[in-house]
């Protein structure tokens, strides 16, 4: 093992006077080349080469082609869900639609039976006539025969 001289014994044994704005001159000096060494380094490092330039703009295409397909993904999610509210809100219309058409055919339904309901479509579907009456069918408009002219006798 190799023992050092400690700080303190070396001056001890160095009679020389050390001047301390010199030091700190060279402390200075050293600190300022090690600085402008370090910026040299960096500013060698930020010198690209065109194999290092081409593969940052690879993969800078990259980065974009990727991020263009999130969005077109995105933009058909978006549009999916537009189409399906926009039909949602046409099946409900519709919806309501037919449950307006039930009930007014369950109204009728419960008309089916009697007797008035049952008169009234002999007369209009059927043509039918009660005994004494005279039925008149008057031409329509658009050459159609209808069964308005029923006139009791």
């Amino acid at each position: 093992m190799i023992k050092r001289k400690r700080r303190s014994r070396e001056f001890k044994n160095n009679s020389q006077v050390i001047d301390i704005e010199e030091a700190r001159q060279s402390r200075k000096q050293k600190r300022e080349d090690a600085a402008e060494k370090k910026y040299k380094v960096r500013k060698t490092k930020s010198i690209v080469t065109q194999r290092q330039a081409g593969k940052k703009a690879r993969r800078r295409m990259v980065y974009f082609v990727i991020f263009l397909i999130m969005i077109g993904i995105i933009a058909v999610s978006a549009l999916s869900i537009i189409n399906l509210k926009l039909t949602e809100a046409r099946t409900m219309k519709e919806q309501q639609a037919l449950m307006e058409q039930r009930v007014k055919l369950e109204k009728i339904y419960s008309q089916v039976n009697s007797p008035e309901y049952i008169e009234l479509q002999a007369r209009q579907q059927l043509k039918m006539i009660k005994p004494g009456e005279i039925l008149y069918i008057l031409p329509d408009k658009n050459k159609e025969t209808t069964g308005g002219g029923i006139v009791p006798k």
